[in-house]
């Protein structure tokens, strides 16, 4: 169940790899995956795809197309890729379609604190360094870089970012309750200060070890004051689209396309970003992606594993793939009675054969995975001790317990019910396994597909109108994003959309969020991690492995483990 044994087992060995620094962290989703593309430095003889707690991985590709430290890049050209779906809801805190986040606002927009594409770690953008936390760890103090403006267009006209515009954005955010995934993630804010222009603070309710890293979620970008003011419908059009990066929105159709043009006021950062614009078109049909990119009307695009192989011998391209932390899930509606007996999920988390996800939708490419994602590498429980968990055993014996657990919750007969899912990210295709699993216990699921909007989908799950979902859920690389907000039965619990709850539990999440120390935090997230297979609320299934394939010629390509387009929008260039 280690990412090494699936990059091993699914990819052909080559004695030309190149190395790649990873991280504990997290992988786009395939619908962005405008930095995780890239290659390394140096050559790996030996071929080990494996990568380890320490942080190093190895990626495959018969090209590199990482520039000479001397050479320098090309200003021009269109940044073409594509990929899908483009969703229907453009507005950046409240969208859970990452393609607008990463293809869109991520090069039209800025961070306070954003993650670092090379070590991982969360690094000021619109801050001018990182906040000291004094005390009791309760008060953040930001300052912001004096020289950071918005685009040069209404209602902003080139203005200075201050700091009313980021206590605007992120009370925003947590305001927005149940309409915004990550509003969870600020439920611990007590207050949020303007103390003037260029200094923000933030009053904590108690410590909270995770607060920077959530803030370089990838949908926490920081926005004009004058339009997170208008509230929550702020975000309609494309005029609404203002930001302070190096791009400004020219377009963007829900199924069909978006693109951004370079500012013509300037950057505010200088020497960055190097194309004229960018362009993202809508394709979720995976070979109609490898035809558009052999074809090179596109540089870039993602690919399941099958594909990927077909171009590992190309040296027209270059590849690399990352464990992702994008998790399939059952999801539970715990409102549902018969869900109430922990005997039923118990039932339903040993059901999922885990391997035949990954084997059948992935093409291999996958790692089956608990409560936390198989990328969060070093939160993970040891997998010796895993297997010996219920999940992720022998098949035979899963089968065996599940069952009398269901005889014993008096549905030995089994039951009818809906799986909702929807066509996109290939949930429909998980929704498909799942169903021949529960098959074997006698559970009758039949599918309710929504169609291509995975918003739709989200939003009745919000609503709990299901009673299971085969979805996915992309989460960042710390503890409270892939426990707090899946599992926490209060307002911090933003993504609890099954409405588990265990009193046990809230307290043990809230323990371990306060804990800055990782030596002291770290065993009570295994505990936690145990407990959550004993008594689930979503079934965990794991995280697919991201294939993305570009063109040789792109430079200054990054590997990173989390949802990022900002590498592409700064640093990207292509070679003539």
């Amino acid at each position: 169940m280690t990412s090494g044994n699936y990059w091993d087992r699914w990819w052909d060995r080559r004695a030309n790899r190149r190395r790649v620094m990873l991280s504990g962290g997290t992988a786009a989703i395939g619908a962005a995956g405008l930095a995780l593309v890239g290659c390394g430095d140096d050559d790996d003889e030996d071929g080990d795809a494996t990568a380890t707690a320490t942080g190093t991985g190895t990626s495959t590709g018969s090209a590199t197309a990482t520039a000479a430290p001397t050479e320098k890049p090309v200003v021009g050209g269109t940044y073409r890729y594509i990929g899908g779906p483009i969703g229907g809801v453009l507005d950046i805190h409240r969208t859970n379609t990452p393609f607008e986040s990463s293809g869109l606002w991520h090069w039209v927009g800025n961070f306070l604190i954003r993650f670092n594409a090379k070590t991982f770690e969360p690094e000021p953008d619109l801050a001018a360094a990182m906040p000291e936390i004094p005390g009791d760890g309760t008060l953040l103090t930001f300052k912001l870089r004096p020289e950071a403006k918005w685009q040069n267009k209404a209602p902003v006209n080139g203005r200075a970012v201050n700091a009313e515009d980021v206590k605007a954005s992120f009370d925003r955010i947590k305001a927005l309750g149940a309409k915004s995934p990550r509003s969870g993630n600020y439920a611990n804010v007590d207050s949020i200060t303007a103390i003037d222009a260029t200094t923000v603070q933030f009053k904590l309710k108690a410590p909270q070890a995770d607060l920077l890293n959530a803030m370089s979620d990838q949908y926490d970008l920081v926005i004009p004051k004058e339009i997170a003011d208008r509230g929550e419908e702020a975000i309609q059009t494309i005029a609404d689209v203002v930001g302070s990066g190096a791009y400004e929105a020219t377009r963007y159709e829900a199924g069909q396309g978006m693109a951004v043009k370079k500012r013509a006021d300037g950057y505010w950062k200088p020497d960055l970003a190097y194309w004229d614009g960018a362009e993202w078109t809508h394709q979720v049909d995976n070979q109609q992606k490898a035809n558009a990119l052999r074809t090179g009307q596109v540089d870039a695009t993602d690919l399941p594993a099958d594909l990927v192989r077909t171009f590992q011998d190309d040296s027209k391209f270059q590849i690399l793939f990352e464990a992702n932390p994008t998790r399939e899930c059952l999801l539970i509606n715990h409102n549902a009675d018969r869900y109430k007996d922990v005997r039923v999920r118990q039932a339903l988390w040993m059901l999922v054969d885990r391997e035949l996800v990954y084997r059948n939708v992935f093409a291999g490419g996958g790692i089956a995975g608990g409560p936390m994602s198989p990328a969060a590498k070093n939160w993970l429980l040891p997998e010796t001790e895993l297997k010996t968990l219920p999940g992720f055993r022998d098949r035979a014996t899963e089968l065996k317990e599940a069952k009398a657990l269901l005889e014993a919750a008096g549905l030995g007969n089994g039951f009818e019910e809906k799986l909702l899912t929807a066509t996109a990210f290939n949930t429909n295709l998980l929704a498909d396994v799942i169903i021949q699993n529960a098959n074997e216990l006698g559970i009758r699921l039949t599918p309710d597909n929504v169609g291509t909007d995975f918003n739709v989908m989200l939003r009745r799950e919000i609503a709990g109108d299901y009673g299971l979902a085969a979805t996915l859920f992309l989460s960042g690389p710390y503890p409270d994003a892939q426990l707090l907000i899946y599992h926490h039965s209060t307002a911090k619990g933003s993504r609890n959309y099954g409405k588990y709850a265990n009193a046990d539990m809230d307290a043990k999440l809230d323990k371990q969020a306060t804990l800055y120390d990782v030596n002291e935090r770290k065993p009570l997230v295994l505990d936690i991690q145990r407990e959550l297979i004993k008594n689930p609320g979503p079934v965990w299934i794991g995280s697919r492995i991201q294939y993305y394939v570009l063109s040789s010629a792109i430079q200054n390509t990054v590997a990173t483990p989390f949802l990022a387009g900002f590498p592409a929008a700064e640093t990207y260039w292509k070679k003539g």
